[in-house]
């Protein structure tokens, strides 16, 4: 009846992603397949192939020898529609209808039945689930295991051929998912429909006549069982249930009726479940916009911190150069250790402190071979020569200059970056001595232990 032959889902991006890896099954009428993994593991990717809703990237799905991947958009809608049911995480019923009304929908959409045949088999489907007392109520007066039981009579009003649930119980007690899952395989047993249902409960899956375990997309493990469970009256049920007869059917009251009443129903059967998937769309994109946003976001954050914290940058020395030049000396540091960082080349400039302003002087690289990316997996100097001729300081400390330098970087953790380049401005404050300063008139001013230094560090300011 199913058969699915080397079966495979993957998603492109910066690496591919497999979400299923050549998985084959084949399940005569009749039979029960539990799929059982961790999460992520493909179960419900592959389920999704198997319904018709998600396209493989690879291999074949045979629902009565009929490839449903070869059929057009408009044939695989029928297909599924026909012999197809689905049960899915939640019930999903229309609200403002009963739960009758939900349970009969599919028919009255699909025309295979009259509307008093639709609500006969809905009323009967009911019945088998165990709410013949819930026909009128709405689901939002449901309980959660309820509303589950009237998705499992709507997945089966058009008597389909095989039924998928997909963690069906996922947000029910530990009672009530026993209960429905139970009742599902009961269902299938009496009504011999082929069952595939991805399921956590080890006890579901010993009841199932095959079972296959999913890690990482691919099949780890099958197991098979031979069925000796015979359902006593399964055939009456069957009878039951989806031939209703002319005198059953004519007393079933139809709220969804002629005329006007039918005018209004046809349009709200159609209008509702398009407003209410458009929603869904516009709500999934809405959050995948969202969740994007809040990666990206998340990424920049650690970006920032990899190259404010993973790279240390001060000033390391500043010495008398020839003439009236200074050396200065710059240190840049992987605090890390385990991956490189690379740095764009360092603009550093020079500034003199004039009056209330910063006056610019010239400064410039003593490095060789300056690379443009320079990689930084230790601690690497820089040396600069400035030449800061500028007789009128300002003099905050008696005879020294007031000198600020400034190192403009772009980081990256890749050599070859994208979007992956974070900018960073570091400022470095000294107190610089002059070439013809005289030491005897700087240490009347101020005690030092010894010699007058070239510089005095300042913290930023």
């Amino acid at each position: 009846m199913l058969s699915v032959l080397s079966l495979g889902k993957s998603y492109a991006g910066e690496s591919t992603v497999e979400a299923v890896k050549d998985v084959s099954l084949d399940l005569e009428q009749g039979q029960s397949l539990a799929i059982v993994g961790r999460s992520g593991s493909g179960k419900s990717t592959l389920l999704a192939m198997i319904g018709g809703i998600s396209r493989p990237t690879s291999g074949q799905v045979l629902i009565d020898e009929v490839d449903q991947w070869k059929l057009d958009d408009t044939a695989r809608a029928d297909l599924r529609n026909k012999k197809l049911g689905f049960v899915f995480q939640f019930a999903s019923l229309l609200p403002t209808l009963r739960a009758v009304d939900n349970v009969a929908l599919p028919c009255l959409i699909s025309g295979t039945l009259s509307a008093r045949e639709a609500y006969a088999r809905a009323h009967a489907l009911l019945d088998r689930v165990g709410l013949s007392h819930r026909y009128d109520a709405f689901p939002g007066q449901l309980s959660g295991g309820e509303q589950r039981r009237v998705a499992i009579a709507r997945a089966l009003v058009n008597s389909p051929k095989l039924l998928l649930a997909d963690e069906p119980t996922a947000d029910l007690d530990e009672a009530t998912e026993a209960e429905i899952l139970n009742l599902l395989i009961d269902i299938h047993k009496a009504l011999q429909v082929t069952l595939v249902v991805v399921t956590h409960n080890p006890e579901i899956a010993e009841r199932a006549d095959h079972v296959i375990e999913m890690r990482g997309g691919e099949t780890v493990s099958k197991t098979e069982r031979s069925s000796s469970e015979v359902v006593s009256q399964a055939i009456d049920i069957v009878r039951e249930i989806y031939d209703v007869s002319p005198e059953k059917a004519a007393v079933e009251k139809v709220r969804l009726g002629e005329g006007l009443e039918r005018f209004v129903g046809r349009f709200v059967m159609w209008v509702v479940p398009v407003v209410i998937i458009a929603w869904c769309l516009n709500w999934a994109v809405a959050d995948y916009e969202r969740s994007e946003i809040e990666a990206k976001a998340q990424r920049r954050m650690a970006l920032e911190e990899l190259a404010m914290q993973g790279l240390r940058a001060d000033l390391k020395s500043v010495e008398f150069g020839p003439g009236k030049t200074y050396i200065v000396t710059i240190y840049l540091r992987n605090t890390k250790g385990d991956e490189p960082l690379y740095v764009m080349s360092p603009l550093v400039r020079g500034f003199v402190q004039v009056g209330t302003s910063w006056l610019e002087v010239p400064m410039k690289s003593l490095e060789s071979a300056s690379a443009q990316v320079l990689k930084v997996s230790g601690t690497q100097m820089l040396r600069y020569e400035m030449e800061p001729d500028v007789p009128e300081f300002t003099q905050l400390l008696p005879y020294y200059m007031h000198v600020r330098f400034t190192n403009d970087m772009l980081i990256s953790p890749r050599s070859q970056p994208k979007d992956d380049l974070v900018e960073r401005n570091d400022s470095y404050y000294v107190y610089l001595k002059p070439h013809d300063a005289d030491d005897k008139a700087i240490l009347s001013k101020m005690k030092f232990p010894g010699k007058p230094p070239v510089w005095v560090p300042m913290p930023p300011h």
